[in-house]
């Protein structure tokens, strides 16, 4: 849990390099594009799977698999939460240091959004099976 609240350290009040700051938004914008990407196939995979869902016979597998859409839903959306903590980083920096200040902040984010899809990825896929064997 400290990994979600935890703040970047303050940086050094110093002249920063454009290397520096280029290598900053890379590492950022990396993690952001993993990040979205697993939400949006998330999506596109929910709406081919529930179509198979509903066409299965009603069970109680099928039951157990629709509750288990909540929390993968809540999942996919705490991403777009931290995505959307990230894109306000910024904010209205000035000069390089308040720039690279909001990268690093932004970086947090987008790093927690990275672990987040990891894991939410994992859970879909293991969701997909499920509805895979019960639409069979």
């Amino acid at each position: 849990m400290a990994l979600i609240h935890s703040r970047p350290a303050a940086l050094p009040d110093r002249p920063y390099s454009d290397d520096e700051l280029s290598a900053a938004v890379r590492a950022s914008n990396h993690d952001t594009s993993l990040a979205s990407w697993t939400v949006a196939m998330m999506a596109v995979g929910v709406l081919v799977q529930v179509g198979l869902l509903a066409s299965a016979e009603p069970s109680f597998a099928q039951l157990a698999l629709t509750v288990l859409l909540i929390p993968l839903m809540a999942a996919g959306s705490r991403i777009v939460l931290l995505l959307d903590r990230a894109s306000a980083a910024l904010g209205a920096a000035a000069n390089a240091s308040q720039i690279l200040a909001g990268l690093e902040t932004r970086s947090m984010w987008t790093f927690q959004a990275r672990l987040w899809s990891y894991g939410t990825a994992a859970a879909f896929c293991l969701w997909t099976v499920g509805v895979q064997f019960l639409a069979r």
